[in-house]
């Protein structure tokens, strides 16, 4: 048990402070917009906390769908413009995204049910976490144009995410007697 442990204490450190990961790369070919698209996309965490984010506030009484997407969307795009990608791209990035991950799954094991209020905050600080990525582009109109293609496919999953939601809300509930 003290070897495992001396070995996942260091590998743990290592993960949650490593140096910045260079895995996504801004795709220059394919435009500003399209890179911005994509480079949200590319790992898996970023749109699983928002899909699972959409599913869980899609199951609760009180819905704002319409507003829960804007409001992702638009934590994604501040986010996106605000965070440079050579500061935020980290193995650290994701610990944040994972840790969020855990928490929205207890919520929704515990059936924790919030107000349209607070679903619309959460659903900023989740469109928050999943903009980190950082716009890239050397101009202002470039980071805009990629921020906003960041925020446009973060919202286009969050609706997706809800549409998928009335199914899991069919199968949470129990069959009447």
């Amino acid at each position: 048990m003290r070897r495992l442990l001396a070995f996942l204490v260091p590998a743990l450190a290592y993960g949650i402070c490593a140096s910045p990961a260079h895995a996504h790369t801004e795709f220059a070919s394919l435009g500003v917009f399209w890179s911005g698209a994509a480079h949200f996309l590319l790992s898996f965490e970023r749109p699983a906390l928002v899909v699972a984010f959409a599913i869980w506030a899609g199951t609760h009484k009180q819905r704002a769908d319409a507003a829960l997407v804007g409001a992702i969307g638009l934590g994604t795009f501040i986010a996106g413009l605000a965070t440079r990608p050579e500061v935020v791209e980290s193995h650290s990035a994701s610990t944040i995204v994972i840790v969020a991950l855990v928490l929205l799954g207890a919520a929704g094991i515990a059936r924790v049910q919030l107000g349209a209020r607070p679903i619309l905050i959460a659903a900023v600080c989740c469109g928050l976490i999943a903009g980190a990525i950082g716009a890239t582009g050397e101009t202002i109109r470039d980071r805009v144009i990629n921020a906003s293609a960041l925020s446009l496919v973060a919202a286009a999953a969050a609706a997706y995410a809800l549409m998928a939601s009335s199914y899991v809300a069919r199968w949470r509930r129990p069959a009447s007697v």
